[in-house]
């Protein structure tokens, strides 16, 4: 009788531990594609927030082209050539906006994205160079606000 409990034991012991076994394998398994899945997102991020950056600062460099045609000669082919190239550069830059705005929960990143892309928008609208650089400078400063706080963001998250 004690050899048939010994055996008993001994299946119920290795049943437990099977089941131990797939258990943790299965915790390890969900964890790891967790952590999978937020390196992928921090890498989107990074990756979103660095290009919209760029996209930025070549649309300030396409608005101050702009302005500086329009004060100089608004009815020149360079004037309607620097207006269609800020056009096109804003549209980049709207495009990686919303890549910011898809990836991101975080409100201050986004606002400061928004502000940012609306300071650099603004600075083909100055009446003069001194507004031009006013508005390139306020452009700027906002974006690297922007800078700053998604950096704190993603390295928070690395």
């Amino acid at each position: 009788m004690s050899g048939t409990w010994a055996s008993v034991v001994a299946v119920l012991g290795t049943l437990l531990g099977v089941l131990a076994s797939a258990l943790t394998q299965r915790w390890n398994s969900i964890r790891s594609e967790r952590l999978a899945r937020e390196r992928q997102l921090w890498e989107e991020q990074l990756t979103a927030c660095g290009s919209f950056a760029g996209a930025l600062v070549n649309y300030r460099r396409a608005e101050y082209d702009r302005a500086h045609r329009n004060l100089d000669e608004p009815d020149s082919a360079a004037h309607r050539d620097a207006r269609e190239e800020s056009y096109q550069v804003r549209a980049t830059a709207q495009q990686e906006l919303f890549r910011v705005q898809l990836l991101t929960d975080n409100t201050e990143l986004l606002q400061l994205a928004e502000q940012a892309f609306i300071a650099t928008e603004e600075i083909h609208e100055a009446d003069t160079k001194e507004q031009v650089k006013r508005s390139g400078d306020q452009a700027k400063q906002v974006l690297g606000l922007f800078i700053e706080e998604a950096g704190c963001l993603l390295r928070r998250r690395s």
